[in-house]
C-alpha cells in the first residue's frame, strides 16, 4: 500500500510518499519556530504560506495515488498560542486531518527508529535537536518506548530570536544560554544517571551538519556519509570557536555548508555541546534516521495490522 506523510514542523515542511521504498521526497523551509518564538503565534502570513505548502503536498500524493495520507505537526504548532486553531483550518483546507503530535510522542517515534541502528548496543541515550525542540529518550535497546522521556522548547529556531544577533551568538549571550540549558536538564539527568555504559546517539538536521563540518574542516576528511560519524565535545568546542571567529560569508564558504543552516549553526552547536556536559558524555555518534523513520515505520506496521 502506498501511503503519504506531510510533516509540519518548526523549520520546515516536509512531504515523503512511500509503499516500502522512497518514492518521493519533498521539503520546503518555512520558520515557523522563529514566528512562535517571536510573537508567541503564527501570523497570518505564516498561516497563507503553510497553507498552501500543505496543500501543494496533498495534491503531490493524490497524484501518486497514495491510499493512506497522514499529516503530522510538532513543536511550534505545541508553542504557538493559535497553533491548534491553525492546525484545525490547515485540515479542513487540505481535506485530511492534522495531528499535533505530543512532545513525549515525538521523542517515543524518533527513538524508535534511532535505536534500530544500534542493534548491538546494550542501551542508548538519544539527543535530538530540531527546529523545535530538544528531546531526550534513554533506555535500553529493543524496548517500544524510552524509560526516560523528556522534550524542551530548546530547538534552535525557538531560541534564535532571542539568542542570535545577524547570524552571531555573542559570548556572553551562549554563557547565559549554556547555564539556562544547564539549569533545565538537571532533572532530566537526575533521572537518566550515569551516562558511561551508554551510546550517546545525535539526531537532526543540525547534528548531521556540524559532523560534517568536523570531519572536513577539523579531521581534513570527506566522509562518503554522515551516519554513525562520531564527533566529541572537543570537536563542538572547536567549532564554537571558530563561528565566533570568522565571517558570515566565511561560514558560508565553509565546506559543505548550506545556506539554511547557517545562521542556525552557531546555536546548535551550543546546545548539543551543553547537552554533552549535562550528560557527562566525551563523544557521540550521529544518524541520519529520526521522527520522519519512526512515524513511516508505524504506519506501515498499522497497514499491516489493517
Amino acid at each position: 500500500m502506498r501511503a503519504a506523510l506531510i510533516e509540519l514542523g518548526s523549520t520546515g515542511f516536509r512531504l515523503t510518499i512511500d509503499d516500502g521504498r522512497d518514492i518521493e521526497r519533498r521539503s520546503q523551509h518555512l520558520h515557523l519556530g522563529s514566528s512562535v518564538s517571536t510573537y508567541g503565534s503564527f501570523t497570518e502570513r505564516d498561516i497563507s504560506a503553510a497553507t498552501r505548502l500543505a496543500a501543494e503536498f496533498m495534491t503531490a500524493a493524490k497524484m501518486h495515488n497514495c491510499q493512506r495520507i497522514v499529516a503530522i505537526a510538532t513543536e511550534s504548532f505545541r508553542l504557538a498560542a493559535n497553533g491548534e486553531a491553525v492546525a484545525s483550518h490547515i485540515s479542513r483546507e487540505i481535506g485530511c486531518p492534522v495531528r499535533i503530535l505530543s512532545p513525549q510522542e515525538e521523542v517515543s517515534l524518533t527513538w524508535r527508529a534511532v535505536v534500530n541502528e544500534f542493534p548491538n548496543r546494550p542501551s542508548v541515550i538519544m539527543v535530538d535537536l530540531s527546529g523545535g525542540h530538544l528531546g531526550l529518550g534513554s533506555g535500553p535497546v529493543g524496548v517500544k518506548d524510552p524509560v526516560h522521556n523528556f522534550s524542551y522548547p530548546l530547538g534552535t529556531s525557538v531560541l534564535a530570536p532571542r539568542a542570535l544577533a545577524d547570524g552571531y551568538l555573542e559570548t556572553s549571550t551562549r554563557t547565559r544560554l549554556e547555564h539556562h540549558i544547564a539549569e533545565t536538564l538537571k532533572p532530566a539527568m537526575a533521572r537518566i544517571g550515569p551516562t558511561s555504559a551508554e551510546q550517546i546517539v545525535l539526531t537532526g538536521g543540525m547534528a548531521r551538519a556540524l559532523a560534517q563540518l568536523v570531519h572536513t574542516t577539523r579531521r581534513g576528511e570527506v566522509p562518503d556519509g554522515v551516519n554513525g560519524l562520531g564527533v566529541d565535545c572537543s570537536d563542538l568546542g572547536h567549532l564554537v570557536k571558530k563561528f565566533s571567529e570568522i565571517s558570515l560569508p566565511a561560514r558560508l564558504a565553509l565546506p559543505g555548508m548550506k545556506q539554511r543552516r547557517s545562521l542556525h549553526l552557531p546555536l546548535a552547536v551550543a546546545i548539543l555541546r551543553q547537552t554533552m556536559r549535562s550528560l557527562e558524555a566525551h563523544e557521540a555518534l550521529v544518524t541520519t534516521v529520526g521522527l520522519r523513520e519512526g512515524l513511516l515505520a508505524r504506519l506501515m506496521t498499522q497497514q499491516r495490522a489493517a
